[in-house]
């Protein structure tokens, strides 16, 4: 079962006992936004892949959530390369995936997935997901279990702004550093090597990104979460060179191809969309 833990240092059972315990289960029941009359929120596959026995073996996943993320994927992966459209996620199954298709590079709030094509043998090197929708709390595990079920992968990298791991609750209230939370999965009752640092800003992720945290955690694969700070809204030259500086660091750098043409692009392609999930 997994569990979410308050504020404060989780060391051994003793410590433990003050900590707020709550069923994670039954939270995410009482938060949950989704709409009665819609079905539930899923990835659309496409056909070919869509049945559940086809897995697909990647060698490196990338995930950018958010308008930053996702149209940094844009102008420095997206138009580089030959990706191909191989999914996304919306709340209305009847959507053409054809629809979808057409409009592959726009950074509406609409969630895709992309495979590096041209890719030899049966390993892809690269997988991008874009997720610009507004996260809800009913959404973060399903399209969570969806991802790492679809992928075989060696190496998951998540990159979002700070502002991203806000979501709405079915109450209408934001969900931000008030009841932060961090999950896991708890393996054993021996807790006297267990050291966890202070629940707080910046040793703590929630949203989406916890929930695939814990989703790759708990299948032993390596999963990094970048989180971008900034110091006000907009997008600026300067967090567009943080995120560069983060991926020369990973095993996708190679793929990554920024120019003074591109974070020019990316700029105006911000611009544009400044009143998107940021």
């Amino acid at each position: 079962m997994s569990f979410m833990y308050g504020l404060g240092d989780i060391v051994d059972e003793e410590t433990f006992g003050d900590q707020q315990l709550i069923d994670s289960d039954q939270e995410d029941e009482r938060r949950s936004s989704r709409d009665p009359d819609k079905l539930p929120f899923s990835i659309i596959w496409r056909d070919d892949i869509k049945s559940e026995n086809v897995k697909i073996p990647c060698k490196n996943l990338l995930i950018t959530i958010g308008a930053t993320a996702s149209a940094f994927a844009y102008t420095h992966l997206l138009c580089n390369f030959e990706l191909e459209l191989i999914g996304h996620a919306t709340d209305a199954k009847e959507k053409p995936f054809d629809q979808v298709k057409t409009q592959q590079y726009a950074t509406q709030q609409l969630d895709r997935i992309y495979k590096l094509n041209g890719s030899s043998g049966s390993l892809t090197p690269l997988v991008v997901i874009q997720i610009n929708s507004n996260m809800k709390s009913d959404r973060l595990y399903p399209i969570s279990d969806q991802i790492r079920e679809k992928f075989t992968t060696e190496s998951v990298y998540v990159i979002e702004s700070l502002s991203t791991m806000d979501y709405v609750t079915t109450d209408g209230k934001l969900e931000n550093e008030s009841n932060m939370f961090i999950r896991y999965i708890k393996t054993s009752s021996q807790t006297e090597h267990l050291r966890i640092k202070p629940i707080e800003p910046p040793n703590t992720i929630r949203g989406i990104s916890a929930a695939l945290f814990t989703r790759f955690h708990q299948n032993n694969i390596p999963i990094v979460v970048f989180i971008l700070y900034q110091r006000h809204s907009s997008v600026n030259s300067d967090a567009l060179k943080l995120i560069q500086r983060v991926l020369d660091k990973t095993n996708i750098s190679q793929y990554i191809q920024p120019t003074d043409k591109t974070n020019k692009q990316l700029l105006r392609l911000l611009s544009a969309s400044s009143n998107m999930y940021s």
